[in-house]
């Protein structure tokens, strides 16, 4: 009788391992294919025809001041839910300070060389961490107003900041006469103070009193969806391209 219960017991215990490992490849097998299908919907700030504008708005006692420039570049990487709370999520930003034009050539000259010293430092960068809101995820043409928080650097200084910005997704569509050829695009808007201590720099005397202490920088930008390959593309390109490169070869 002992022994028979020994074996019972046994059985049980293997039929407890058995159900243990088949519930694990159960669960591995679900994680995979979540995996599997998951997406990433990837946009950039590239537009050809510059009709991104990033502005600066100094308003000192002496003068109004306002400068532009619409070499801005960015890009951003989320869940294909299009919805910011969840991973994968990244976005950075760049623009190219030595194209900041004030519409006269001689503050233009002092503002790059002895102000921004942009041939140091030829760009401000944001580099956003992460993004909360009320409302998380896009939906097609309802704007989403965000805080997006992130390291932004100018004049080789970085500073975290919190940024509101306002979203509005647009859909793939076929319709004629849109910013680009298929529709499916971020529009992005958003306003930042800027202190100059916060990033070390220094007015120059000549501009001293002409110059606030902060400017106010607005950024009016249009991010396109592009497509990411396939791995497996990738590589059946690349095994093609070696294929190409040995019949290439074997016909000299």
């Amino acid at each position: 009788m002992q022994r028979t219960g020994t074996l019972q017991g046994e059985t049980v215990s293997n039929c407890s391992r058995s159900l243990r490992l088949a519930m694990g490849l159960a669960l591995g097998l679900v994680f995979t294919a979540n995996a599997a299908f998951a997406g990433t919907a990837n946009f950039v700030v590239d537009d050809p025809k510059k009709r991104d504008t990033v502005s600066f708005t100094s308003d000192a006692p002496v003068e109004l001041i306002v400068g532009n420039t619409n070499k801005i570049t960015g890009s951003i990487s989320m869940d294909d839910s299009l919805d910011f709370s969840k991973q994968p999520f990244s976005a950075v930003f760049d623009v190219d300070l030595a194209s900041i034009d004030t519409g006269i050539a001689l503050r233009n000259e002092h503002m790059r060389d002895n102000f921004l010293e942009t041939k140091k430092f030829p760009k401000a960068t944001f580099r956003v961490k992460s993004v909360s809101a009320a409302t998380t995820q896009l939906k097609p043409g309802k704007k989403v107003t965000v805080q997006a928080v992130g390291d932004f650097t100018v004049h080789g200084k970085t500073v975290s900041k919190t940024v509101p910005v306002d979203v509005t997704y647009f859909e793939p569509c076929k319709q004629e006469g849109v910013k680009f050829p298929d529709c499916a695009m971020l529009q992005i808007r958003a306003e930042l103070p800027v202190a100059f201590k916060d990033h070390d720099i220094k007015r120059p005397e000549i501009v001293f009193q002409k110059l606030a202490d902060t400017v106010f920088v607005k950024i009016s930008a249009t991010a396109r969806a592009v497509k990411e390959e396939a791995k497996g593309d990738k590589k059946a390109d690349k095994k093609a391209d070696k294929n190409a490169d040995k019949n290439a070869k074997k016909n000299k």
